[in-house]
């Protein structure tokens, strides 16, 4: 009975030994599988922070690319406008410096006259016919036939005293604008509005006949001549085409008194032929100082 009793016992033991080693085996196994997932899940934390940093580190280098690339992009629209600021400059020197077509006109028949290339005919005509147009512009109650009188002397008489025609087209637009039988308050007749207290005496100098001062000096041509030659002796006695033009307006004893007392000489007389001259010439105002010493030159 007692060892029955044992026997028992000793199943039960076992049984229980039994179940222990399962559930030692089961748990072993479970935190095997718990350490195995563990480790997958870290390895794969691992390769997710490997290609998170990698993701980054190409971001970054991304990043660099497109600021390089954004610098020479700025580089090159700085290159850009920098050519653009050039020819700007180039443009503004060209429409400062460009020349008009009567300004180009004017510097070629220098050069053809200097080479020896022009012909006096040729250049006679381009005078004449630059003149008939400035006549013809100025007054347009004239007949053709007296515009080209007029334009025909004015360029003739000019030469024979060494003026530029268009510096006496000049002085008569601003003294008559071109009307023949104009005649001002202070007794100036014609073109020129030569003054009749001293045409006569002109005029028998140059071998004008005198006829009074309406028929004189109401001749378109022999106010020309008459006008020109007053305008050459007062250059004769200043030597300044300055001094000389506002002699002829002022009078050359007015012009000597502002010099004597050391006084400023009116300029605005001056001033407003010179606008005409250069313009007629196809000159800028500020470039007349310059065109009068090359006058004087020749």
């Amino acid at each position: 009975m007692e060892n029955n009793k044992n026997k028992t016992s000793q199943k039960q033991k076992d049984k229980k030994l039994k179940k222990s080693s399962i559930i030692d085996r089961y748990f072993n196994k479970s935190v095997i599988i718990i350490l195995v997932v563990m480790l997958l899940l870290l390895i794969n934390n691992q390769r997710q922070s490997q290609q998170l940093y990698q993701s980054v580190k190409d971001l970054n280098l991304t990043y660099q690319d497109v600021q390089t690339e954004n610098q020479l992009l700025q580089d090159k629209i700085a290159e850009q406008n920098g050519k653009l600021d050039t020819i700007n400059t180039q443009m503004e020197i060209f429409l400062k410096e460009r020349i008009s077509k009567d300004q180009f006109t004017e510097i070629y028949m220098q050069l053809q006259e200097l080479t020896g290339m022009v012909s006096e005919e040729q250049k006679r005509e381009f005078y004449i016919n630059r003149i008939v147009n400035i006549v013809s512009t100025s007054n347009k109650q004239l007949e053709s036939e007296t515009i080209y009188e007029i334009a025909k002397n004015i360029y003739e008489t000019s030469l024979k005293y060494n003026f530029n025609p268009f510096l006496i087209c000049a002085l008569i637009k601003v003294e008559s604008n071109f009307i023949v039988d104009s005649v001002s308050d202070y007794n100036a007749y014609g073109l020129c509005q030569v003054r009749r207290f001293i045409a006569k005496e002109l005029a028998e100098n140059i071998g004008i006949k005198w006829n009074g001062a309406e028929k004189t000096l109401l001749n378109p041509i022999e106010n020309i001549k008459i006008g020109i030659h007053y305008l050459s002796l007062l250059y004769d006695d200043f030597g300044d085409i300055k001094l000389a033009l506002t002699a002829y307006n002022h009078g050359p004893f007015k012009v000597q008194e502002f010099i004597a007392q050391d006084n400023e000489v009116p300029n605005g007389y001056t001033d407003k032929i010179f606008h005409y001259y250069a313009q007629y010439r196809g000159f800028d105002m500020e470039e007349i100082d310059e065109i009068l010493g090359r006058d004087s030159e020749k």
